[in-house]
């Protein structure tokens, strides 16, 4: 019975305590809800505080969420902090006091999150002085990317004194925001006075320009920054400094190859006997190797070049040519050159075509092309009425006849008496396959330009930004042959008339020159006219 008893009653407390215990219910609605600040000391638009801490309370529990990046303090004193939580109480307690007579702003941003379903608390900031006053000025604005005027999102925007010697070269800046999605940036509560401005993309995230692949906006003027509104524009450039490198040079009989470590955008030679850049070139496929050939009465010798990249870089080279070896094994005959035609994709007729030779040729006959539809000759490409050969004398250029066939594959033949090489052996010219498209046809864009610039360069790009046609200071356009698709029209300003469009300047004190974007992209369709576009600028 005593047995009994003893066993009854640990039985009695086991059920108690079963019942005392409260479990989490199972399934139920996912937790949506952001955490809510409850109380803040100190206070929103607290005055005279004097602390070294910063206490925040929720409405649930919480926990930081890479907090130290997320969170922007500005002005941005460099007084390190350390982060504790406990349940639903977070506190920031600083290395150092906050600095006197000082507007504080705590932009949390998505730095704090709950530990259930890390629900971030949205919009939270905390604004207080440690003077008698609140700042009250402001700034807002946009940053875009230049040459395409698309928003800069996540982009560091900074601010510092213009009485202070830092910049974003040398270190952090004083006030900072972040970009939304649309390229919007807003300053409040912050000190009235002039201020030197910045935009960065800031790939490795300490706040300073220090990596040529960051784009960065500048104005070249301080901004009066006062409790006034105010919208300001920053439009970001990736600014390259360094200069193209001549890294190898190779001689062969019909050329002279300079090869570079970088791709180069321009090119201009002569000798030194002569004051006008008349050398004959050609820049390869990549960009980073330049083929020199003799003609305009260049036969070898010291020649002057000059290779400029995208960024407008330039380096100058002095060397002694000559055109000696054998030839360069790069292909045998004849090859089809990419005009902008995708691995794949069909020819229509009308289309330039361009072959390239593997030496520079000199044209013997009428007749050098042959097109051939089922191993039949059907169209032959008079010479020079419906071909060209360029100044190189390496590539021929004609459109694409009309083939009446229902067999889409043709091929491309050369006459190889017709077509000899300047200097070295006889040339072998195999047949060249290439596919007709479907009779899909081209479309054009045609317009005028009303502007009082001078000097610019219209571009015309594709879908991906690759530049398809351009010209300089022409009051009308053309382009013709236009395959299906959208393009934009982009218009390069030269502003100081120097004959370039200048990019950025390293020291960021010269501004970018301007960049005009037609407001819309143009859709291009097959055997249709886009005309009476207008650019005003």
């Amino acid at each position: 019975m005593k047995f009994f008893n003893t066993l009854l009653a640990i039985s009695s407390i086991a059920f108690l305590t079963a019942c005392a215990t409260v479990n989490n219910p199972e399934g139920g609605a996912k937790d949506t809800k952001s955490p809510n600040l409850t109380s803040s000391s100190p206070k929103a638009k607290d005055l005279n505080v004097s602390t070294r801490s910063v206490v925040l309370e929720f409405d649930e529990e919480v926990q930081p969420n890479n907090l130290t990046k997320e969170l922007l303090i500005t002005p941005n004193t460099g007084n390190k902090y350390k982060v504790t939580t406990k349940r639903n109480r977070m506190e920031l307690v600083f290395e150092k006091p906050l600095e006197d007579s000082t507007t504080y702003t705590f932009n949390f941003r998505n730095g704090i999150q709950d530990i259930t379903e890390k629900n971030t608390a949205k919009g939270l900031m905390l604004t207080f002085s440690t003077g008698a006053y609140l700042d009250s000025s402001r700034i807002s604005g946009k940053v875009v990317d230049l040459l395409s005027q698309t928003p800069e999102k996540e982009t560091l925007v900074a601010l510092y004194p213009l009485a202070d010697t830092m910049n974003i070269k040398k270190g952090s800046p004083y006030y900072q925001a972040l970009t939304n999605e649309a390229g919007e940036f807003s300053f409040e509560n912050i000190k009235e006075g002039d201020y030197k401005i910045y935009a960065l993309s800031d790939k490795n995230n300490n706040s300073i320009y220090d990596n040529e692949n960051e784009r960065v906006a500048y104005k070249s003027e301080a901004i009066k920054v006062t409790p006034k509104q105010q919208q300001i524009e920053l439009q970001t450039i990736r600014i390259d400094t360094k200069k193209p490198i001549l890294q190898r040079r190779e001689n062969f009989i019909d050329r002279f190859t300079a090869n570079y470590n970088e791709g180069i955008k321009s090119f201009i030679g002569r000798s030194v006997q002569s004051k006008k850049d008349t050398l004959l070139y050609k820049i390869a496929p990549d960009g980073k190797a330049i083929d020199i050939f003799g003609g305009n009465g260049f036969t070898g010798g010291k020649a002057i070049i000059t290779a400029t990249d995208s960024a407008g870089n330039a380096t100058t080279d002095t060397l002694q040519i000559a055109f000696q070896g054998k030839r360069p094994q790069r292909f045998q005959g004849a090859q089809i050159k990419n005009n902008g035609v995708k691995n794949g994709a069909g020819y229509y007729s009308g289309q330039p075509i361009t072959l390239e030779f593997e030496t520079p040729v000199k044209i013997n006959s009428k007749e050098p092309v042959l097109i051939y539809a089922d191993s039949i000759v059907t169209s032959k490409i008079n010479y020079p009425q419906e071909s060209k050969l360029d100044p190189t004398a390496t590539e021929l250029t004609f459109k694409v006849p009309t083939i009446k066939t229902r067999n889409k594959q043709i091929s491309i033949g050369l006459d190889s008496m017709g077509v000899v090489a300047v200097q070295g052996g006889k040339l072998k010219f195999n047949q060249l396959p290439i596919t007709i498209a479907e009779a899909k046809g081209t479309g054009s864009l045609k317009g005028t330009i009303t502007t009082k610039y001078t000097s610019y360069t219209l571009q015309l790009l594709d879908k991906d930004g690759k530049i398809k046609h351009q010209s300089r200071n022409q009051k009308s356009f053309d382009f013709r042959n236009l395959e299906p698709g959208a393009y934009n029209l982009r218009v390069l300003i030269d502003e100081n008339k120097d004959g370039r469009w200048a990019a950025g300047d390293p020291e960021l004190k010269r501004e970018p020159e301007k960049v005009y974007i037609y407001n819309k992209p143009l859709e291009v369709r097959a055997n249709w006219e886009v005309e009476a576009i207008k650019l005003e600028f």
